[in-house]
């Protein structure tokens, strides 16, 4: 079975490309362990099994190495250490395994996912390439997958000894990891409503925490300065360092000015700035005047976990606990949507995966929470409160804000990004991650950066001698090259390039009509969510006889699931079989970034 985008050249690609040299300590925590194509396992004695990988991208007849909590462990492809035939592109080791814990791992996994169809998705991306399901019957469980025209069955003993000597025992390397039990506490499917897109009106228009719209043409109520407020989390960023007010004028100024960001020039929109603060001045008592948090024009439409965007190579993200986000729209102040929203986008500053498992495990336990919105300000105040993240700029978590705006006098959609400055004070304009500069669409430029960069299509800021990454993002654009392009696919490589745009994923990639949490939600309602997020079918931009299909949130439910249920592996507490079997069946991180 081969992989639409070939990531696992991707992922064998991070780790290194050497025959079997272990990596530096220091990039460890930065870089994925290659995943496979196909799994097996054979067993040799009681207690000791050869497990056999196929990686198609990786030299024949050579060795890699997985890291295992710090340490590397060879897996070879030369007919040695339990390696069947040398050269095949499957790499093997011989190792010890616990099958009874082997076999309680298969009755959880079965327990967890039966009769359940699960979507499959593209290693660490976000498009549906398939599905799996799983039945429980009797002492195995039964799996079978469909990834395109291919259709492939699984049987998972639940008794340790039904796994027979010297006979392949094939293993999915999709849904929940195998080798070791998974948290049993944890095992029901994840609420989306509940535990990762919260838009519930009891939420968004809470009277304690949030300035809420309960109707057009009305003015907003509830408390100006609650915990979940525009208000109040701009406060907590800033952290003292200035009053409230400054702050978020500090921050909307830089619309006003004609700004040069990695090179390129980014117009001023002056009417942002009239329509969000000059406005607000007015409420507040006259032009210049000092805002007032009873003023506010931002309402909260949802509270988002974003905890499938830790480790890896996340652009956002990053920490081994994701992110947190609040997102916002804008009105008049008198609860008329007008075109904009803004995103508090945090780094979520827990680590170490019992505690991260926890965390996943609270959100998850939202759904049958007595005191739902005080269980979750508990869970929101680790990433908002003031002073949350010390060694950070301000003492904030806060990793990145970014808006979507399309106000009446703004020539276009638009997307920008700010972040506070390193020293600490105020939120600044930066590059919009993994945007090319438009400039370079349909250019050689753009064609030259795929080829060299594949599979790994991080966006540089500069590129070929020249400035590379966009300091804003128009959209729509329509991401294309004529120019050749070198990846096995290259078709999936541009879609792959234009997904991960801001102005692609808000836009024609997805089929969305620019805000994935629309700003034109009327008051009363929960926030309109994108196709993208609640599942879609469309033909690509370029291409239309290729279909793509999402549905990011039912990922992100799969996701928490994963960590919820993590069984947090250490070669100290398990047999490394066991270990390395877990690590080669867990999805990888998620590479895209929005």
């Amino acid at each position: 079975m081969r992989y639409p985008l070939l990531l696992s050249t991707l992922f064998s690609t991070l780790l290194a490309t050497t025959t079997g040299g272990a990596v530096a300590q220091d990039d460890k925590e930065n870089l994925a362990n290659p995943k496979p194509e196909e799994l097996r396992l054979r067993r040799k004695k009681d207690n000791v099994a050869v497990i056999s990988a196929l990686f198609p991208d990786r030299k024949p007849g050579s060795q890699l190495d997985l890291i295992i909590d710090g340490k590397p462990f060879t897996l070879s492809d030369n007919g040695e250490n339990g390696d069947s035939k040398e050269g095949d592109g499957w790499f093997s080791i011989e190792t010890e395994m616990d099958f009874e814990l082997l076999a309680k791992a298969n009755e959880i996994f079965g327990k967890v996912s039966a009769e359940r169809e699960r979507s499959i998705f593209e290693p660490g991306g976000r498009r549906i390439i398939g599905n799996q399901v799983t039945f429980l019957e009797g002492e195995e469980v039964f799996v079978k997958e469909t990834i395109g025209r291919e259709t492939r069955e699984f049987i998972l003993p639940t008794d340790p000894g039904r796994f027979e000597f010297d006979v392949d025992f094939p293993i999915p390397v999709h849904g929940l990891p195998i080798g070791l039990p998974a948290d049993s506490g944890s095992g029901s499917r994840a609420n989306i409503d509940e535990s990762l897109m919260i838009r519930k009106l009891s939420v968004v228009n809470d009277p304690s925490r949030t300035w809420s719209c309960q109707s057009t043409n009305q003015q907003p109520s509830g408390n100006p300065v609650g915990e979940w407020t525009f208000w109040k989390l701009m406060e907590n960023i800033s952290n003292g360092t200035m009053p409230t007010s400054d702050f978020i004028k500090a921050l909307f100024d830089q619309w006003n000015t004609n700004l040069v960001i990695n090179g390129q020039s980014v117009p001023a929109r002056p009417n942002v700035y009239d329509e969000v603060i000059g406005d607000w001045e007015i409420r507040s008592g006259g032009p210049g005047a000092p805002l007032l948090p009873d003023q506010s024009p931002f309402k909260l439409l949802g509270v988002v976990l974003r905890l499938d965007l830790r480790g890896g190579q996340a652009i956002y993200g990053g920490g081994d606990a994701g992110e947190g986000r609040f997102v916002f729209s804008l009105h008049d102040g008198d609860c008329n949507s007008l075109g904009k929203t803004i995103i508090l986008e945090y780094k979520v500053p827990i680590s170490g995966c019992d505690n991260v498992r926890h965390w996943a495990q609270q959100w998850k336990d939202l759904e049958s929470s007595a005191n739902y919105n005080s269980d979750l300000a508990a869970l929101t105040e680790m990433f908002s409160a003031a002073g949350a993240a010390p060694s950070r700029p301000n003492g904030s978590a806060i990793s990145q804000v970014r808006t979507n705006e399309l106000l009446p006098a703004s020539p276009g959609w638009e997307l920008r990004e700010f972040v506070l400055n390193q020293s600490g004070g105020i939120l600044e304009q930066t590059t919009v991650k993994q945007e090319p500069q438009q400039i370079h669409n349909n250019s050689a430029l753009l064609a030259d950066y795929i080829n060299t960069h594949w599979p790994n299509l991080t966006v540089p800021e500069d590129f070929g001698g020249t400035d590379f990454l966009a300091g804003r993002a128009p959209a729509p654009i329509l991401w294309n090259t004529p120019f050749p392009l070198t990846p096995p696919d290259p078709d999936e490589a541009m879609f792959q390039v234009a997904f991960d745009t801001c102005s692609g994923c808000h836009t024609l990639e997805t089929g969305t009509n620019f805000a994935h949490l629309h700003y034109n939600t009327q008051p009363g309602q929960e926030a309109i969510l994108s196709g993208f997020l609640t599942g879609i079918s469309l033909p690509d931009p370029r291409q239309p006889s290729i279909m793509r299909t999402f549905n990011d949130l039912d990922r992100r439910a799969d996701d928490l699931d994963l960590v919820a249920n993590s069984a947090c592996p250490t070669i100290e507490r398990f047999p490394i079989g066991n270990a390395l079997l877990q690590e080669l069946t867990l999805p990888p991180m998620v590479l895209d970034v929005h």
